[in-house]
């Protein structure tokens, strides 16, 4: 069976949980169309859903472990990349003279992050900066 996450993050495997107060940190990711059923669900629907899939992963697991669960929902958190997406990147130059599009879906393959949102801005900057030159040569 398929996991209804796709990634398992225990922070207590970056940080002692000595740093936590001895309880361990677990992060589990999905990101999702904004359809999805798991956006209807309730917390504990979808916690409910998860737990039999956590037994995979560790037999031992019990529900009870779960002291504290934070559920957070953001439909436009992550882009959802489709097959042959790299043949569909959306161009800077937006065809409208003097606007430009940057964002999160023309980093790819990279993924989020701070570090790759900063090199577009630099690339965009570039980009106009040459434009700009470029149509004041023209003048």
């Amino acid at each position: 069976d398929d996991l209804p996450f796709t990634g398992v993050i225990e922070h207590t495997n970056f940080m002692s949980p000595d740093d936590y107060g001895g309880k361990r940190f677990v992060y589990l990711s999905k990101y999702l169309e904004p359809d999805h059923p798991f956006f209807a669900m309730s917390d504990d629907e979808l916690i409910a859903t998860y737990i039999p899939y956590l037994r995979k992963i560790n037999p031992k697991f019990s529900r009870s472990w779960i002291e504290h669960a934070w559920v957070f929902r953001e439909r436009s958190a992550q882009p959802i990349i489709p097959l042959n997406y790299s043949e569909r990147i959306p161009d800077y130059r937006t065809g409208l003279p003097g606007l430009y599009l940057a964002n999160t879906t023309q980093i790819y393959p990279e993924d989020r992050g701070t570090n790759y949102s900063v090199r577009l801005g630099n690339q965009i900057a570039t980009l106009v900066a040459g434009d700009l030159a470029q149509n004041a040569n023209r003048g």
